[in-house]
């Protein structure tokens, strides 16, 4: 998912960053992560990174995989046992797809930023022409109302050219009435009409601004009213990264568990900003034990994991 966290999680400023852990662990054959995700669905990948954020996926890779091999640099051949279902193909790969993911997140933003940016300047560029064509319409309104006279039927036919200014559209339209109006004024030559017409200044230039202004408004309006072009990175392409990467992230996670229980020099790969994607209550201990400590047969019973295990078997992402 796209949508930022407000509270970004910190990370340790001396973790080697993805691309510095990527040139170390080289490129990853190419078919591996096909083969990872052979059964899942688009659908299922979609859905499951719909979850949570990008950016707090980005924010537990960085520090884990960071750990993840720094751990497996330095360990023994014995510890290394310890940590099957981890190989560096598996966390180059893992870093490959937290790169994919960081690269996607930065174009989908600067995307976004793009699009309201360019609403921005339509709508400041649609208020400036509103502005000046209201101008000029009210100056057309005196300069035409002087051209008509006096007469009551010429100064309501002014009146009805005017219109009203209650969108954009509206006034491109009184501005055209006006100019039709100047037009047919113009088009007498002789009487009064045609001396009033002299003593206004009405002439063709002028009536011909008044249609270019509202040719422009009109324009103007239907440019700040389109759709911007369909964004390359879509909320969809996000959200299934972002699925790619918990599957990745969570057999990581997995194994070191399995590791630290063997070994607690193993580090455990603790989620905090996906914490609540692999949250676990804790089991309850094994029924039908004896208050004394031990099953039948002399077994001890299974003690439940701890409160903060980051593992859910049965509710984490699949």
């Amino acid at each position: 998912m796209a949508k930022p966290t407000s509270h970004p999680e910190e990370t340790d400023d001396n973790d080697p960053t993805l691309e510095a852990l990527a040139e170390r662990l080289g490129k990853p054959e190419p078919g591996l992560l096909e083969a990872l995700l052979d059964g899942a669905t688009e659908a299922q990948l979609v859905e499951r990174g719909r979850q949570i954020a990008s950016s707090r996926v980005l924010t537990d890779m960085r520090r884990l995989y960071a750990t993840a091999h720094a751990c497996w640099a330095g360990a023994s051949k014995d510890k290394r046992e310890k940590l099957r279902g981890f190989s560096p193909e598996l966390l180059a790969l893992a870093v490959e797809q937290a790169i994919a993911l960081e690269r996607l997140l930065d174009a989908h933003e600067s995307a976004g930023q793009k699009k309201d940016a360019t609403r921005a300047t339509r709508d400041a560029a649609l208020r400036e022409r509103l502005s000046r064509a209201l101008l000029l319409r009210d100056q057309a309104y005196e300069v035409l109302r002087g051209v008509a006279g006096s007469g009551k039927e010429a100064r309501e036919e002014v009146a009805q050219a005017v219109g009203t200014a209650e969108d954009p559209a509206a006034l491109a339209r009184g501005l055209a009435q006006l100019a039709a109006l100047g037009r047919r004024y113009l088009a007498q030559k002789k009487g009064p009409l045609a001396v009033r017409a002299r003593l206004m200044r009405l002439d063709q230039d002028y009536v011909g601004r008044l249609e270019e202004t509202a040719e422009e408004l009109t324009q103007a309006a239907k440019t700040a009213a389109a759709r911007p072009a369909g964004q390359k990175v879509t909320s969809g392409d996000l959200d299934r990264a972002d699925g790619i990467n918990l599957i990745l992230l969570e057999q990581i996670v997995r194994v070191f568990e399995r590791a630290n229980e063997q070994d607690p020099a193993i580090p455990r790969l603790v989620p905090i900003a996906t914490r609540r994607l692999f949250s676990r209550s804790s089991r309850k201990k094994a029924t039908g034990a004896p208050s004394g400590g031990t099953a039948a047969g002399g077994v001890p019973p299974v003690a439940p994991p701890a409160e903060d295990d980051p593992l859910d078997d049965d509710a984490a992402p699949v």
